[in-house]
């Protein structure tokens, strides 16, 4: 039970990581730029890096909700 709960945690972690490319953050990205981050290198290496960040919750959010299914299953049926 305790791997599940271990497990679990990762999946919500994933979770958050995979949002930080949904509109509602995207207001906090842009809040640290005053008008706008498209003039500013600083800005563009941001958004670039949350997107990959976000890519890699993503795939950590199937990867961890895979593994808690597997370990889950019964195979002594």
């Amino acid at each position: 039970m305790d791997k599940n709960i271990k497990l679990i945690y990762c999946i919500v972690g994933s979770a958050i990581l995979a949002l930080l490319s949904t509109p509602i953050f995207d207001y906090a990205q842009l809040g640290m730029f005053p008008g706008g981050y498209g003039g500013n290198i600083f800005g563009e290496l941001i958004v670039r890096i949350t997107d990959i960040v976000s890519l890699a919750g993503f795939i950590l959010l199937i990867l961890f909700s895979i593994v808690l299914i597997v370990n889950n299953i019964s195979f002594k049926k």
